[in-house]
């Protein structure tokens, strides 16, 4: 699948290539087509919340 990643804190969106995820149990996995990046995916990228852990594909607008 392709996804934007940020490689690293601070680091430019690059379209990358990635394994299809397994949904676990009680799990379903869906198609998505687009996806938003909002104001809180940048603040990942730039590294402002703790603890993160890089590569990261943000995207939880879906």
């Amino acid at each position: 699948m392709k996804a934007a990643q940020v490689q690293e804190k601070g680091g430019d969106f690059i379209i990358v290539d990635l394994d299809k995820p397994k949904p676990g149990k009680k799990e379903v996995l869906i198609k998505v087509e687009a996806c938003g990046i909002c104001h809180s995916d940048a603040l990942v990228k730039e590294g402002h919340y703790p603890g993160l852990q890089y590569p990261r594909v943000p995207g939880h607008e879906v």
